[in-house]
C-alpha cells in the first residue's frame, strides 16, 4: 500500500509539473523558409499556422494510429528584398532541417531564383519540400522530370508562369474583343519568371495579332516607374501587362 500510494504521489506531480500535452508524441516539425517581410511570405506564414492550429485543436494528425501534433518553424530567407543573395535563403533551409530538425519543409523559399537553388540542397538531406507560395518558374518542374531520382523530394502545389501567360492571353482576347483594344505595354521585375512570362506574352500576343509596345524590365526594390509608363504613353500602349 505505500508503494502504491508513492507511486500515485509520483504521478500526480509529473502530471503537475509536466503537462499532458508535454507526454504526447513528438510533434512533426514543419520548416518554413519565406521571405516574411513581403504579401508572399507574411500570408503564406499565417496560413500554416492557422492550419497546424486547426490540426492540433483536434489532437493532431493520425501517424500509424498516434495522433502528433504539428509545431512550425518559420526562417526569414529574406529572398524577396533586393541585393540578398540568394545563398541567404540556402543557408536558412539548412538551418531549419539541422537545427530545428525540420521533418518537411513547407512554403518557400518564395524567389524562384532561390527555390531553384534550393532543390540541390532538398535532395541532398532527402527532405521532402512543398512549396505553396512564389515560385513561377516552370524550370522547377522542369528539373524534377529531368532528375527525379534526385529530386523526387520536391513538389509545388499551384500553378507557374505559363498558366499565367494563358490566362493573360485569353484576358487580353476578351478586351480586343469587346473594347478593340489592340496594343499592349509589358512591364516585369528583373527576376527568373518575370523575365520569361514577360517573352513569352510578347511572342504569344505577336503571333495573335497584337501590336506589342515595348517591353521595360524593373530591377528589384524599383520605386520609380515613371520611365516605363512613359515609354508607355509615348508608344500609345492601350494595356499595361504587368
Amino acid at each position: 500500500m505505500k508503494r502504491a500510494s508513492k507511486f500515485a504521489i509520483l504521478v500526480s506531480l509529473v502530471v503537475f509539473f509536466f503537462p499532458f500535452s508535454a507526454l504526447a508524441q513528438k510533434p512533426i516539425v514543419i520548416g518554413s523558409p519565406l521571405s516574411t517581410a513581403f504579401l508572399y511570405g507574411w500570408d503564406a506564414e499565417r496560413g500554416i499556422k492557422l492550419a497546424v492550429d486547426e490540426i492540433n485543436a483536434q489532437g493532431g494528425v493520425n501517424v500509424g494510429g498516434k495522433k502528433s501534433p504539428f509545431k512550425v518553424e518559420v526562417i526569414d530567407t529574406r529572398d524577396l528584398e533586393p541585393g540578398v543573395p540568394v545563398s541567404d535563403a540556402l543557408m536558412a533551409v539548412e538551418k531549419l532541417i539541422l537545427e530545428k530538425k525540420a521533418d518537411f519543409i513547407i512554403g518557400g523559399p518564395v524567389r524562384s531564383e532561390a527555390a531553384l537553388a534550393t532543390m540541390d540542397l532538398l535532395g541532398k538531406y532527402k527532405k521532402v519540400s512543398i512549396l505553396s507560395t512564389g515560385v513561377l518558374t516552370p524550370a522547377y518542374h522542369a528539373r524534377v522530370e529531368k532528375e527525379y531520382d534526385k529530386l523526387k523530394y520536391c513538389f509545388r502545389i499551384h500553378g507557374e508562369a505559363g498558366q499565367l501567360v494563358k490566362e493573360i492571353m485569353a484576358c487580353f482576347n476578351q478586351l480586343k474583343e469587346k473594347a478593340g483594344l489592340t496594343k499592349i505595354f509589358i512591364m516585369v521585375q528583373d527576376v527568373a519568371h518575370a523575365r520569361g512570362a514577360g517573352e513569352v506574352i510578347a511572342k504569344v500576343a505577336a503571333g495573335q495579332g497584337w501590336t506589342v509596345a515595348g517591353t521595360e524590365v524593373f530591377p528589384t526594390g524599383t520605386t520609380d516607374f515613371s520611365m516605363g509608363l512613359l515609354k508607355a504613353r509615348d508608344a500609345g500602349a492601350q494595356i499595361l501587362n504587368i
